[in-house]
């Protein structure tokens, strides 16, 4: 009970750091002609999780697992999203941007996987 306490909130915490980061990248990004905001989460929320389970790896042992969960599953699962990237390439799909959308797939997919890969062998070399 005490862990899903903790994940939640950090889910808690992700969410609202979601919510501010997609307005101000909305503000300074055309949103209306390609989801920016969603990647750049997305992709940032990729990289502190490599970071993270790279540190954890690195120096779990001292580390209490509540604290693990709620920064990984809690933070990071709150403040990413995946059920919004899906509906922004339907959208554009439907919309007929062919082009921007599997842009934006392949830079969320590739992207995430690279700088989760990055993050996570920069902070074990720490």
């Amino acid at each position: 009970m005490q862990t899903a306490l903790f994940i939640g909130l950090g889910g808690f915490v992700g969410s609202v750091l979601r919510y501010g980061a997609g307005e101000l990248i909305k503000r300074a990004a055309d949103a209306a002609a390609f989801p920016w905001h969603t990647l750049a989460i997305n992709l940032a929320g990729c990289l502190l999780l490599g970071l993270l389970n790279g540190l954890f790896e690195k120096h779990g042992a001292s580390l209490h697992p509540d604290l693990r969960a709620a920064l990984t599953i809690g933070l990071c699962g709150g403040f990413t999203t995946f059920s919004t990237f899906a509906g922004e390439n339907i959208a554009l799909l439907r919309q007929g941007s062919l082009l921007p959308a599997f842009l934006y797939m392949a830079a969320s997919l590739l992207g995430g996987l690279l700088l989760f890969f990055l993050a996570f062998r920069f902070t074990r070399g720490i």
